[in-house]
Parts: structure tokens; C-alpha cells; sequence
């Protein structure tokens, strides 16, 4: 019997031997900021994947030199990885912007489209930015742009090292974009701040896409509703410091609709007031998943602490999060500003629910 068992076990051995294995490459510029147009290499060839974080699959068992570039950045040294039969590796690599020297500086952490950098009256570039050639001693730091109020802080710099400076800087024109998703075509839809409601005429979805300029210091509710479905209800703010904003509108059926029964409905307390919607503008940003839809899978994606979101390459905002993903595998990445970061992998099939939750540090 023991002859029999010490077998199996060896076939058993020799399969997994030969079974390939996976890797999870995940990869940010200095302080964890994401970092566009990343090329991944796997023994000197490039990974046939967009952005990070990249999965390459069907990696023979053994060690394997990976390396990351991005323009901007210097690439890092081919790294080894070991590849485990059967079993998935996650490497984080961290580029060195291209202009690093060591010396004294200023790095600015601040994150926006339309930022500029002002170091002692001098425009540097657009932010994120780090500025590592100034003398050490009293520096002012100026950050500008259309959308935001003013920052003005004096930073001190040492005679080595950089120093980092994380403004929160207060919106001041916030741009929402309103994306008509799964069942949303013919629904109404409001947007309302405060006793003031804004019907948003079907006619002002060009493409299915509505983008407004609203006031950065008030907080709104996106309204969605239509016959037979669930009605979309989602609170909007600018407290992050964030200006531009992305919301679609994936409406669900309701569990009474086959029956003929009434629709579930949202009230906001308040009768549209009569009149034309904001004016359009062109929409900016990338729409993120919305709620579950049929024939999808639903995820929710947890931390401890909150963190931020990437979900295939594409960034979901804080966690906690929950998003409507095609069956198939998906790579999350969790992202701490403090704690760094953390990927995994999910197999989902079609309407199936899962969680998936890390733990920093």
C-alpha cells in the first residue's frame, strides 16, 4: 500500500513540475503614483499587456529577468523572479523619474489635469513633479490651475535629500461626466444640489455622454429612473480634491418587473424645476464599472486601510468598491500611499459574487 501511495505521489510530483506558472507585475512612479504607458519585459522580450498591473501567463518553472520602463523614467535593472510550477509570483517595481540626482529638492505630490508647479516664481511643469536641483534653505511652492483655488506653502529644503509636499488643494470648478451604461437609454436623469434640481434633457447625451462644469464647494446627487428598473442614485463631491469625476448609469431590472409589479424608486424629496440642463462640454475621463449587470460577475474590493483601486489596469477610486466584470480572470491592484502595494487575481464565472480584501501592511 505504501508502494502504491509513494507512486501517485511522484506522478503526481512530475506533472506539476512541468505545469507553467504566472506572474503579476505591478508598477509606480515615486510615492506610489500611477504611472501611464508602462512596458513590461520578461527575459528581453515585451509582455503583451497595456499598463499595470500586467499578468503574463505560461511561464516555464524556473527564474526569469524582468524589467520596467516608462517614458519619464528610468527603466530598472533586469530584476530575477522566480516562476513556482503552477503557481503565480507578484513583483512591484518602482521607477525613478529620469531627472532624479539625489540632491536637495522638492517633490510635489499632487495629482490633476491643468496643474502647474511654481518653485520661487519659476514654472516647473505640470504635477506630479520633483524638483531635485534647488539649494537647500526657504523655497516657495506655488501650484495653479483652472479648476483649483490657489496653494502657496514655503517648503524647507535640507542640504541632502528631497522633500515631500502633499498639498490638499480645494476644487474650485468641478467637472462631472455622465455616461448612459446598461438599460440607461430613455431614463431620467437629474442632477440635484441642495432644493435646486437639474433635469438633463435626453437631447444633451450626445454619443450617450453628458459632461457639465458644477461649483467645487457643494455636494450633488446624480438621479437615474426608469419604468421597470432600480432607480441610480449617487452622492457627488469634490472633498478628495479631485475635479474631474466619471459616473455611468447602469440601471437593473427590478425583482417585481416580470410580474408587472410597480418599479422600485428613489425619492429625492423635490419636483424638478422646470427649464434647460447645464451645458455639455467634451467628456474627459474614463468610464469605471457600475452596478451588476446580467450575464456579469460582481466584485466588491475591500482594504484595511482604505486604499486605492485598479482594477485590470484601470483605476476604480478608494476601496471600499463594489463593480459589475465579464467572466474571466481579473488582476486587482490595491494601492497605500504609506503601506505600498498589493495585487491579486480573481477567476470570476457569469453571475458569480465574490470579495476580495487585503490586509496593509
Amino acid at each position: 500500500m505504501l508502494l502504491v501511495v509513494a507512486g501517485v505521489g511522484a506522478g503526481g510530483y512530475f506533472v506539476m513540475k512541468g505545469k507553467p506558472g504566472s506572474l503579476v507585475v505591478t508598477v509606480a512612479g515615486p510615492g506610489n503614483r500611477p504611472v501611464d504607458a508602462v512596458e513590461i519585459f520578461v527575459d528581453g522580450a515585451k509582455a503583451n499587456c497595456k499598463g499595470s498591473p500586467c499578468r503574463v501567463s505560461d511561464l516555464k518553472p524556473g527564474t526569469h529577468l524582468v524589467k520596467a520602463q516608462a517614458a519619464g523614467y528610468s527603466a530598472t535593472a533586469d530584476t530575477a523572479i522566480k516562476i513556482s510550477p503552477g503557481e503565480e509570483q507578484v513583483h512591484n517595481a518602482v521607477l525613478a523619474g529620469s531627472g532624479d540626482s539625489g540632491g536637495p529638492g522638492i517633490k510635489v505630490t499632487a495629482e490633476g489635469r491643468g496643474l502647474k508647479l511654481f518653485i520661487d516664481d519659476k514654472e516647473i511643469g505640470p504635477l506630479p513633479q520633483e524638483k531635485s536641483d534647488l539649494g537647500p534653505g526657504e523655497h516657495k511652492v506655488r501650484i495653479e490651475g483652472d479648476r483649483y483655488e490657489p496653494f502657496e506653502k514655503m517648503v524647507v529644503v535640507e542640504s541632502s535629500g528631497v522633500t515631500t509636499v502633499e498639498p490638499k488643494l480645494k476644487v474650485k470648478k468641478g467637472l462631472v461626466t455622465i455616461k448612459l451604461g446598461e438599460n440607461a437609454d430613455g431614463a431620467s436623469v437629474t442632477l440635484v444640489s441642495g432644493d435646486k434640481s437639474h433635469p438633463i434633457p435626453p437631447e444633451r447625451f450626445k454619443d450617450k455622454v453628458f459632461a457639465v462644469d458644477v461649483e467645487g464647494n457643494k455636494t450633488y446627487t446624480l438621479v437615474a429612473e426608469k419604468k421597470g428598473f432600480v432607480s441610480y442614485e449617487k452622492k457627488i463631491d469634490f472633498e478628495d480634491g479631485q475635479a474631474e469625476k466619471t459616473f455611468v448609469v447602469n440601471l437593473m431590472l427590478t425583482s417585481s418587473s416580470s410580474s408587472s409589479g410597480p418599479s422600485e424608486r428613489v425619492s429625492t424629496g423635490r419636483t424638478p424645476s422646470p427649464g434647460p440642463g447645464p451645458s455639455p462640454r467634451t467628456p474627459a475621463a474614463a468610464p469605471a464599472p457600475g452596478p451588476a449587470t446580467a450575464g456579469n460577475a460582481t466584485l466588491t474590493f475591500m482594504s484595511d486601510p482604505p486604499s486605492n483601486l485598479v482594477l485590470d489596469g484601470r483605476p476604480l477610486g478608494k476601496t471600499p468598491k463594489t463593480a459589475s466584470v465579464p467572466a474571466g480572470t481579473h488582476t486587482v491592484l490595491f494601492i497605500h500611499p504609506e503601506f505600498g502595494r498589493k495585487a491579486k487575481s480573481i477567476p470570476v464565472a457569469a453571475g458569480q459574487k465574490a470579495t476580495v480584501k487585503v490586509k496593509f501592511p
